[in-house]
């Protein structure tokens, strides 16, 4: 998302510094005006912020990963009950599954793992390959590019959803007075980038297919 954000916000002449935060503390900073947008928000994450009316990306927020040789896969979500599970602290993964994780984080048979501060889906991965979790839940495209990163790619696999792909955005800040003018910057920046082929050239880079961007 920030490689497309960068791209179509130079269009209109601005320039973007992406600082890695956890994820409330940037909704918090957003929300206060002291940082202008939060990336790779669902509207439901942040209902009162500004989004634009085009979103860069579909995601599923609940796409679950287990290692490849785990014979585990998500039926439903009774057989979440099956395997230690890890997510991030603050993430909206749906109803369904924030039902879940809200009923069973203080369980003692310890059932969920919350992971929070910085650079949580790497550390999460590491959680995952050290066998301390069996399963972590996040959307698909984000762990898959980081388990490239990390060479684990093979390590893992997707072994279902628990909801089908929503629009994924960068929400802007409700506080701030040029927030408005940046989404439509943005919404402007991102159909050029659509129309050039460019998005598509980014979106491959990181594996990512057509439902996923078009």
């Amino acid at each position: 998302m920030i490689d497309v954000a960068t791209e179509a916000l130079a269009i209109s002449g601005y320039q973007v510094r992406y600082i890695e935060m956890p994820w409330l503390r940037a909704i918090h900073q957003a929300r206060e005006g002291k940082v202008h947008a939060i990336v790779g928000a669902f509207k439901d994450d942040a209902p009162d912020f500004l989004f634009p009316k085009v979103p860069i990306l579909r995601l599923s927020p609940n796409t679950l990963f287990t290692l490849s040789d785990n014979t585990w896969t998500y039926k439903n979500q009774h057989s979440l009950n099956k395997v230690r599970l890890g997510a991030v602290q603050g993430y909206d993964y749906g109803h369904l599954l924030n039902a879940y994780i809200k009923s069973h984080r203080s369980s003692p048979n310890k059932y969920i793992t919350l992971i929070t501060g910085d650079d949580v889906v790497a550390r999460s991965l590491r959680l995952l390959t050290s066998k301390r979790i069996d399963a972590y839940v996040d959307a698909g495209p984000v762990v898959w590019y980081q388990a490239k990163q990390l060479g684990i790619s093979d390590k893992i696999k997707s072994v279902g959803s628990v909801s089908p792909l929503e629009p994924a955005y960068i929400a802007f800040s409700p506080r701030l007075e040029n927030s408005e003018q940046l989404t439509l910057a943005l919404d402007l920046g991102v159909l050029r980038l659509q129309l050039d082929g460019r998005l598509a050239s980014i979106a491959e880079k990181y594996g990512l297919r057509d439902e996923h961007y078009r």
